[in-house]
């Protein structure tokens, strides 16, 4: 394994785009529900082709491009209301992966079923208890809320094509939810620990992406490679205690107001090399020949059983403020977060702890319409930045050569339009971050064939400097096909 080191963290603002369709929550059971037990059953399967427009040659280093890309998500859940103080809900989901490098060369294929949501809902008189598997939500602006961070991401797939609440992946925890007076109190534990799911190298939306000029073990065949990254960076897990939140929230006239605090594992490894193993990549890297008392200190310490690369988990707590309120026909969600102590990457690829404030501000469509937007900013401000460290991704070159605090801005925004009586659908997906210029951009076109089957037409093009938020992806420009059948 080379320096594959978790750039991604510096993009978690820019991982999913605001949707302009929210996903449709499992049912609550209120206590006025029928007594009688019920059975709901859900479910869809969706399958999404993708061609790049560009093919560029087979590269030698491992991070040749795929040409061609599939992947299909299913699901189906089972909702029992088994009284008016019981629920149980059990689904299952699975997901396919697929691709071919140019000439379909190196192609694979995975398959990974797995427990979605699979929870117990008890209803009590003074605070309903939620336990078993979970998508958690906090902060006023879902998924980019400062603390909304207690359930990992699936960073493998299409930031366009899914919703926001897609790359969530559920975890185990027991949520308590209670009304105090005029306040309503979340407690949550979440006690076991889930990572990230991520691709180090071999997947369009890797890690490490060709501008870095990192080489990776291409020695390892398709059929197992995807199989082994899921622990190609870390070292060791965290244990107990998990993670802790705690949100409260109250209504005061047309505006809701709210705090939360979560103490969590952060769900990227913080990957560490030794100072002597990184001396002798970076040499490599320039193409110079090894040093032989370099070399020789290595191997001694190898057979001594010294531990050259470390992969942990750091822990962070996120106190945050949130307010919601409705602003003629659409809908105004503010978030201000503060985090003394989190992960970010310098441009050797080095983990840096530092503070940081972040705040995200929303506009949503809130009454029915046949034309349906949402824009979000996000911004994140770092201090205490040194003068020869340069946050990776988030800041330009030109930021180093003195002691700063680091921006970092970015809009999204998403906007749809039905036609026909909701039979055909045009939208635009789009992000921009102004500090680097780097964008994207994806237009989407819909047919809903019926009631059950939806088509879509689709395509991402990224654009901005190597090192840039969206520019560090711009070889994944494509084109998608997209294919959805509901229960």
């Amino acid at each position: 394994m080379r320096r594959g080191l978790t750039t991604l963290w510096a993009l978690v603002p820019a991982l999913a785009l605001a949707s302009t369709q929210e996903v449709a929550p499992l049912e609550e059971l209120s206590p006025a529900a029928p007594a009688a037990p019920s059975v709901r059953v859900s479910g869809d399967v969706r399958l999404v082709g993708g061609v790049d427009t560009g093919f560029e040659p087979s590269r030698e280093d491992g991070l040749g491009e795929h040409v061609v890309d599939g992947w299909g998500r299913a699901s189906l859940a089972t909702d029992m209301k088994l009284s008016s103080t019981l629920r149980l809900v059990v689904e299952g989901r699975a997901l396919w992966r697929g691709g071919a490098q140019k000439g379909l060369e190196r192609a694979k294929s995975s398959f990974e079923p797995y427990v979605g949501e699979a929870f117990l809902d008890v209803y009590t008189r003074w605070v309903d208890v939620r336990v078993g598997q979970q998508t958690l939500a906090f902060g006023a602006n879902a998924f980019f809320a400062p603390t909304d961070i207690l359930n990992p991401r699936d960073l493998r797939q299409s930031f366009v094509e899914l919703e926001p609440e897609d790359l969530k992946l559920p975890v185990f925890g027991a949520r308590a939810l209670a009304t105090v007076g005029p306040l309503t109190v979340t407690g949550v534990w979440v006690p076991f620990f889930f990572a990230d799911r991520y691709d180090v190298f071999g997947q369009d939306m890797a890690l490490l992406q060709p501008p870095l000029g990192v080489g990776v073990p291409i020695s390892v065949d398709p059929s197992v490679e995807d199989g082994l990254q899921p622990h190609l960076l870390e070292t060791e897990r965290p244990g107990l205690p998990g993670d802790l939140g705690l949100r409260v929230t109250g209504d005061v006239g047309r505006v809701k107001l709210g705090g939360s605090w979560v103490w969590a594992n952060e769900k990227l490894p913080q990957v560490t090399f030794d100072p002597e193993l990184d001396a002798l990549l970076r040499a490599r890297e320039r193409g110079e020949p090894a040093d032989a008392a370099l070399l020789l200190s290595l191997q001694d310490r190898l057979r001594a059983g010294e531990t050259l690369v470390t992969g942990r988990y750091a822990r962070q707590h996120v106190v945050a403020a949130e307010a919601s309120t409705l602003v003629g026909p659409a809908q105004l969600d503010v978030d201000l977060g503060f985090s003394p102590s989190r992960t970010f990457y310098d441009d050797r690829l080095r983990p840096l702890r530092k503070p940081a404030v972040s705040w995200v501000v929303g506009m949503s469509q809130a009454e029915e319409s046949d034309l349906v937007y949402s824009l979000t900013y996000t911004g994140l401000a770092v201090p205490r930045v040194g003068e020869q460290e340069l946050l990776f991704l988030l800041e330009p070159g030109t930021a180093r050569g003195q002691a700063h605090t680091a921006f970092f801005h970015l809009l999204v925004g998403d906007v749809a339009y039905s036609l026909l009586g909701g039979q055909l659908s045009v939208g635009l997906r789009g992000a921009f971050e102004p500090v680097q210029r780097s964008f994207l951009v994806a237009p989407r076109v819909g047919w809903r064939v019926s009631e059950h089957v939806h088509l879509g037409l689709s395509a991402e093009v990224y654009g901005g400097p190597p090192f840039s938020a969206f520019g560090y992806f711009n070889r994944n420009d494509q084109v998608l096909a997209s294919l959805r059948v509901t229960l």
